[in-house]
């Protein structure tokens, strides 16, 4: 974490999100979760309130530990963070990528998302997270190329439920019909669902936004940006987040 995290933090939040920043990884944060948004009894019954989820165990490639691997030329001080996906792969956070909070209506869209993997917003915020895509883009170094990742949370849900990374910029001309409502949005781009898990807002609410008048990133509007350190803190809590059965 940077010097700037006592400004986004009070003093008892600094020890719980310093416990995140070993190089060894982080300790698993046990809490008792009620259902998960991707369970066959939600899709069955397209109830948010109706959602059923297995424990996840240590060993289940979502509850994997993140690790720092050096990237650039040898003696480079940049680090490229990895965390293991849902399915068990791997993928990296390069040091300059960037971070995005997300709010959905409801949670049928993120359903939606994750079964076509791609996502869309209003123009304000595509138009954000496009420029985002493409400030990263145009950067030149494609050993160090930034990435957009985007951290979904479904309006009243109180609950951060997956992390998918901006595969490409927008089309602003395309629609899709997959939408509760296909007539509102406009513009579309592809996904790649990195870690699909319901994590409740507690667990965040230690991390401040300066840009969002220092109010907890549970509190963050949809493409709210938000720091570097933030977001890869968001990373750590989400990846070694478990169920208990």
């Amino acid at each position: 974490m940077s010097s700037s995290r006592g400004k986004l933090c009070t003093p008892r939040a600094l020890l719980a999100v310093e416990s995140l920043d070993s190089d060894n990884g982080i300790d698993y944060l046990p809490s008792t979760l009620k259902e998960s948004i991707w369970s066959t009894s939600f899709r069955s019954n397209r109830s948010f309130n109706s959602l059923n989820s297995a424990p996840i165990t240590p060993e289940s490639p979502t509850a994997s530990n993140y690790k720092r691997i050096h990237t650039g030329s040898i003696g480079s001080p940049h680090l490229c963070l990895t965390f293991r996906t849902y399915k068990g792969t791997v993928f990296t956070v390069p040091p300059n990528s960037k971070f995005f909070v997300i709010k959905s209506y409801n949670i049928l869209d993120v359903t939606s998302s994750f079964t076509h993997n791609i996502w869309t917003s209003t123009d304000l915020g595509n138009k954000r997270l496009n420029k985002a895509y493409e400030e990263l883009s145009f950067t030149g170094n494609k050993d160090n190329c930034g990435k957009v990742f985007l951290f979904f949370s479904v309006n009243s849900s109180g609950k951060f439920c997956g992390v998918c990374e901006m595969k490409a910029g927008i089309d602003f001309n395309k629609t899709s019909d997959i939408w509760m409502e296909q007539t509102r949005w406009k513009g579309e781009f592809p996904v790649e669902w990195l870690l699909i898990k319901d994590v409740p807002n507690r667990f965040f609410q230690h991390l401040k936004i300066p840009s969002n008048e220092y109010k907890p990133v549970t509190n963050s509007r949809d493409t709210q940006e938000i720091p570097y350190d933030i977001g890869v803190s968001m990373l750590k809590i989400i990846s070694s987040f478990k169920y208990n059965g």
